[in-house]
């Protein structure tokens, strides 16, 4: 059963890529009802050559006093023949739905042995020389395959267990129109045997009445079979209009599971646009109440030695002042470049790179070889990295250059913001190791400190915004919390990931990212 799904999904997934190309039972049925229309235009034609002499004209009570195939071809064919249309279309659905297989050979069917009654009648009331064949394969068979072949393609409705509107709506308004004809062809019928009604001109009454009368019942019919179903867009509509920035928690009436017209479709789709809605809402909110918290302590640190200073302004000792009052100023200023660079990053689309809706393959090569010794050199001489030993690492492999396409300044800044968390914690040593992947054609970074690591529950979490590990919470040493979330988010965004990997003692912070097949000449070499 699991794989009888499967199958169905992935034929339902390709009839979705080409909707306008009718589905196998239909052109399966429609070929199959020409084949019984025009087997009796050319068995009725061969008779009516000369084979067994005309057939007798109807009414049937005729044909009793003749025998034979001919008899019984127009007394059972076009029953034998609607079976023969159900059975070619139900072997044609194999693999869909079993109701799906019944629903469409049941309509071709019934829509067969509608057609192929009256088309063999036809044939056999007014059959004559050079009629039956010619009339056969240029009206009757085309007409049938086209009207069978459109009946099952609706009640097909691309494979799902309930029709979709759009088939609804055309069985819908074809059948009324049917029904309406066939009583006024009916009435027609029985009023030109009524002597007071025979000089009537009959064309005209149905032209001024008849047809008008056609469209009108139709229109009407078909409006109330769309307003049926059309409420769950109203549903759907109404719920909307409920749904506020404060109400994000609602959603729209969805329709059964194995459900899949277009209003089913249009209802998950709202649902998941409201899901990501609410969950972007929701990180926006968090977003502001850390920012709130975290801009608040400097702030009021910054506030409580202005307001003492300025109790006392003569006896101040002002260069002290403005020393303690500098590493809360460095602070903000490094949150503000943090914040400022996660909005930028939010606001760029995931296959751009920098900024600009250029491919990551087509972005400027940037050389993290010569990137990562020019950081490396700089970092030892920076008192964050004091007393740290810093090395570089160059795994040669095949020779391959360390060069990956993307923004110089973002990419500078990701190895900045790995190495700067990689002194925070290291005791005594920090490494950057660099390694070109020919497997996967990646270019691969690993800064690793010695120092306390990172535990495999808290993994995921450092890459949250503002969030500090319990020995790194104090704001001093800790920095902002958005290091690593700022680093993860430049590597998605060229297309590469940060992991984090076990290291004993310490952690290693793994970047992969995709490597340039042709570097271009002046596009590669490290930031400013």
């Amino acid at each position: 059963m699991t794989a009888v799904r499967d199958r169905h999904a992935v034929r339902t997934a390709a009839r979705d890529r080409h909707t306008w190309l009718p589905p196998r039972p239909a052109w399966a049925a429609a070929v199959a009802a020409a084949v019984p229309v025009t087997t009796a235009a050319a068995w009725l034609q061969y008779l009516s050559d000369g084979a067994a002499g005309p057939l007798a004209a109807w009414p049937p009570d005729r044909l009793s006093g003749r025998t034979g195939p001919q008899t019984q071809l127009l007394e059972a064919g076009y029953a034998l023949g609607a079976v023969f249309v159900g059975a070619v279309c139900w072997l044609a659905s194999r693999g869909e739905l079993h109701v799906v297989r019944l629903r469409t050979a049941g309509a071709a069917t019934g829509m067969a042995f509608v057609l192929l009654f009256t088309n063999t009648q036809w044939l056999h009331s007014y059959n004559g020389p050079d009629v039956s064949a010619p009339w056969g394969l240029t009206i009757g068979a085309p007409t049938a395959a086209l009207l069978v072949g459109a009946v099952a393609w609706a009640a097909f409705g691309r494979g799902q267990r309930r029709i979709p509107l759009r088939g609804r709506l055309a069985l819908t308004s074809g059948a009324v129109a049917s029904l309406l004809l066939i009583l006024v062809i009916y009435a027609q019928d029985r009023a030109m045997y009524i002597p007071a009604l025979q000089d009537l001109n009959w064309f005209w009454i149905m032209a001024t009445n008849g047809v008008p009368t056609i469209g009108l019942l139709t229109g009407a019919l078909t409006q109330i079979a769309a307003g049926r179903a059309l409420r769950p867009v109203e549903a759907i509509r109404r719920r909307l209009e409920e749904i506020t920035a404060s109400s994000l928690d609602q959603r729209v009436p969805a329709p059964d599971a194995d459900q899949d017209d277009e209003i089913a479709r249009l209802a998950r789709t709202t649902n998941a646009t409201l899901d990501r809605l609410e969950q972007s809402s929701a990180l926006q909110r968090q977003f502001v109440a850390d920012t709130a918290h975290e801009l608040r302590s400097p702030l009021a640190g910054l506030r409580a030695q202005l307001e003492s200073a300025s109790r006392r302004p003569q006896g101040v000792d002002w260069p002290s002042v403005v020393e303690d009052a500098t590493p809360d100023v460095i602070r903000l200023q490094a949150l503000a470049e943090d914040l400022l660079l996660l909005a930028r990053l939010d606001a760029t689309d995931a296959n751009a790179v920098g900024g600009a809706a250029v491919p990551a393959a087509d972005a400027p090569a940037v050389d993290l070889a010569a990137l990562a010794e020019d950081l490396v050199r700089e970092y030892r001489h920076l008192p964050s990295a004091d007393g740290l030993e810093l090395t570089l690492r160059r795994d040669a492999g095949t020779g391959a250059p360390a060069v990956v396409p993307g923004d110089a300044l973002q990419l500078e800044r990701l190895l900045r913001n790995l190495l700067d968390n990689a002194c925070r914690h290291a005791a005594v040593a920090v490494m950057l190791r660099l390694t070109t992947d020919d497997a996967t054609d990646r270019v691969v970074i690993d800064i690793s400190d010695d120092g306390p690591g990172i535990p495999p529950a808290e993994r995921d979490r450092v890459f949250e915004r503002f969030i500090r590990l319990d020995d790194a919470r104090a704001r001093a040493t800790g920095g902002t919390g958005l290091g690593l979330p700022i680093a993860r988010e430049i590597a998605l965004r060229h297309g590469g990931i940060l992991t984090i990997t076990d290291r004993t003692p310490g952690a290693t912070l793994r970047t992969q990212l995709p490597r340039a097949r042709a570097p271009r000449a002046g596009g590669q070499g490290s930031a400013p």
